[in-house]
């Protein structure tokens, strides 16, 4: 694949990583569960990183594919990139456009599909050089595809929006064509281009689909057929063929029955399920009292959910594992703990500072005002980067942008004290106070199972981990804003407690109120069970939570990790 078009790529996968949010916030059709963003991200990240294989990337892009809008954008994208080679965009995009409307049983206009239309137009239009003079053009005419599925959908009208499909298709290749003319072309906010059409009317908020989302695939026995081969499947199906083998997506009311029908199409090699709650999505702004927005970076231990009860944007960096990437907050941890300690290799990699960009601006596009509470300075430079973008598009009144020299749990803890007191209505300097005061007065320590994780990382050298192994010290790491540190060391998995609470000891007293964050890796039993009730018996006046370490720490630190981040329970003074 040309190089050009290969980043070009990467740069409308970036862009829709950045808009995600967005994507779900305004998910209406065919139902309304808001994952639309989250659905895009995870079957699109193949373009971002294969890992060595691009000849592979049409089969990674259909299994990693989910949900309705991801599946019908890999039968798009894995035909494209049949066709992809300088001067051929019109075959790539007649290629994609027809492989995308046959994925599906039930194929409508006012959807991505239009996007698709719209980009063959283009094609046969100018289709010589779209990117050298007509790029400015083609955009034109996808914003007004874009306008046009409010009133292609009756329930996109209702609901006052666009579709979310359509426009993240729309965001990817702005971004596509943006990098392909030589990052000439401007690009607004999508929130400046679209704006009133999108917020959802609260008239039709809430009433999704109540059943399972299936995605599965089958080693397909016969040749798949449109329409009979869907009768009595469930709703929204989708079928992307890749030879022998067949992706399905669809939504059931009864996923048992489903899969019997599944089977008789072929052998199921894989399968997923997931409940679909007939329930109002979160809205964007869920405190009316709310005027701050606060971001932070997914290397904090702060999973996805309760980013989202908290409404607190994560920035993703990128988990390879094996030959996939895929963003940090959407990687299930069993898989990465499981591929650590099967000695797969891992790495963590940066988001771009394109990507980087974006999500400052979606941010800020959404609501207005926002803090950056950003992973420390020593670690990342993402802190840097941040301060650059608003400098240079005069944004100093309006986004704050905090070192908090933190990582994993102290990142977390100084996150929730900071996004409670938000969602509470406190004003934009006092939130800034605050996070200054809770990082000066947060600590951490990190309990290791196995230093060979670090060494594998290039944290420390091979044979200090396989020797600090063979003689089974386990170190206990805090870290700080200059760096990790070392704490001590223990011998024994049973001394990592006692050393925790002695720790705290020597600093707090037994009725201090402390704010207690427990970390997990893969052992969350042990945690929950042993570690936290001990904690609550020294510290009885404590408010302690316990969550998922995140999986940047858990990458670098391997399965068995466990920490303990600690502050003083602070508000706004």
């Amino acid at each position: 694949m040309d190089r050009i078009i290969s980043r070009s790529l990467v740069a409308g996968c970036e862009r829709v990583a950045a808009w995600a949010d967005l994507l779900d916030a305004i998910n209406v059709f065919p139902v309304a569960d808001g994952d639309t963003g989250r659905n895009l991200k995870i079957s699109l990240a193949p373009l971002i990183g294969s890992n060595g294989a691009p000849d592979r990337l049409p089969q990674m892009l259909i299994e990693s594919a989910t949900g309705n809008s991801g599946n019908i954008a890999a039968a798009f994208f894995s035909r494209f990139l049949e066709h992809a080679e300088p001067g051929g965009l019109g075959a790539c995009f007649s290629a994609g456009r027809k492989a995308a409307w046959q994925s599906l049983a039930d194929p409508k206009p006012g959807t991505m599909l239009t996007i698709f239309d719209t980009l063959a137009q283009i094609s046969e239009r100018w289709p010589a050089d779209i990117a050298g003079g007509h790029a400015d053009s083609a955009i034109e005419k996808l914003d007004a595809a874009v306008r046009a599925t409010t009133e292609l959908l009756p329930e996109l009208n209702r609901a006052g929006v666009v579709d979310a499909g359509a426009l993240g298709m729309f965001i990817f290749f702005e971004g596509f064509f943006h990098r392909l003319a030589g990052e000439r072309m401007p690009m607004p906010p999508v929130t400046e281009r679209f704006g009133g059409l999108l917020t959802v009317s609260e008239a039709v908020a809430g009433g999704q689909f109540s059943g399972y989302c299936v995605n599965t695939t089958l080693r397909s026995r016969q040749v798949f057929r449109w329409p009979s081969a869907d009768e009595g499947l469930g709703e929204s199906v989708v079928a992307v063929a890749d030879g022998d083998r067949l992706r399905v997506h669809l939504h059931t009311r009864d996923h048992r029955e489903a899969r019997e029908k599944l089977e008789r199409l072929g052998e199921i090699v894989d399968w997923q399920v997931d409940a679909m709650i007939d329930e109002p999505a979160m809205p964007r702004a869920a405190a009316g009292s709310q005027t701050v927005h606060i971001m932070t970076d997914a290397a904090g231990s702060l999973t996805r959910e309760e980013a989202r009860q908290l409404g607190v944007t994560l920035l993703d960096s990128h988990l390879v594992v094996g030959s996939r990437s895929v963003p940090e907050t959407l990687l299930d941890p069993r898989e990465l703990y499981a591929a650590m300690a099967d000695g797969l290799p891992v790495s963590t990699a940066q988001a771009s500072v394109f990507q980087k960009r974006q999500s400052y601006e979606s941010v800020l596009g959404q609501y207005g005002r926002a803090i950056y509470l950003s992973v420390g300075s020593v670690y990342t430079g993402n802190y840097l980067t941040a301060c650059q973008w608003r400098e240079e598009n005069g944004h100093g009144d309006r986004f704050a942008v905090i070192d908090t020299g933190a990582a994993s749990g102290r990142l977390g803890l100084i996150v929730r004290q900071v996004a409670r007191a938000a969602q509470l209505g406190q004003a934009y300097e006092d939130l800034v106070t605050l996070a200054h005061r809770v990082g000066e007065n947060c600590d951490e320590l990190v309990f290791l199972d196995q230093l060979k994780f670090l060494a594998a990382g290039g944290r420390i050298s091979k044979s200090k981990g396989f020797f600090g192994d063979l003689i089974g010290i386990k170190p206990v790491i805090r870290p700080t804003a200059e760096g990790a540190a070392k704490a001590g060391t223990v011998r024994k998995a049973s001394e990592q407690m006692p050393f925790a609470v002695e720790y705290l000891k020597q600093r707090y007293s037994s009725n201090a109120r402390l704010t207690i964050l427990l970390q997990f890796s893969d052992n969350e039993q042990r945690v929950c069970e042993r570690i936290r009730p001990e904690i609550e018996r020294q510290f009885p006046e404590a408010r302690i939570e316990v969550t998922r370490l995140s999986l940047t720490s858990g990458a670098h630190m391997g399965p068995g990790t466990w920490a303990v981040a600690f502050c003083p329970q602070m508000t706004v003074v």
